[in-house]
């Protein structure tokens, strides 16, 4: 075995990018936000212990996936910004109704 089971213990310091390889739906949106993915990278590529080649390419796999939720999220909270943004300067544009009564004539009494 080359690598430390504390390392990719759930409270390890790779062990939510480990979790995000193998199971995509388990972390929750703080947990992808509290990941750095610099410091985690710089985890895998200066390993501490010795990782097998598979182990780091599993955690890389983790750390795209990680980075994948936290664009999708920034994404869905821009486009929701802008949403609101328009909404709040939008310009409304009055509709004239037509009275079904009158139907089209013209009524000299109202001039």
């Amino acid at each position: 075995m080359f690598y430390s089971q504390y390392i990719l213990a759930r409270k390890g310091p790779l062990g939510k990018i480990w979790l995000a390889a193998h199971f995509e739906k388990k972390l929750t949106k703080s947990q992808v936000f509290a990941t750095d993915i610099t410091e985690s990278v710089q985890a895998i590529v200066n390993p501490t212990v010795p990782l097998a080649l598979r182990v780091s390419g599993h955690l890389m796999l983790g750390i795209v996936r990680i980075y994948s939720d936290k664009v999708r999220y920034l994404s869905a909270d821009c486009r929701d910004a802008m949403t609101r943004i328009n909404l709040a300067f939008k310009v409304q544009t009055s509709r004239v109704d037509i009275e079904e009564g009158n139907s089209g004539k013209i009524d000299d009494a109202n001039y």
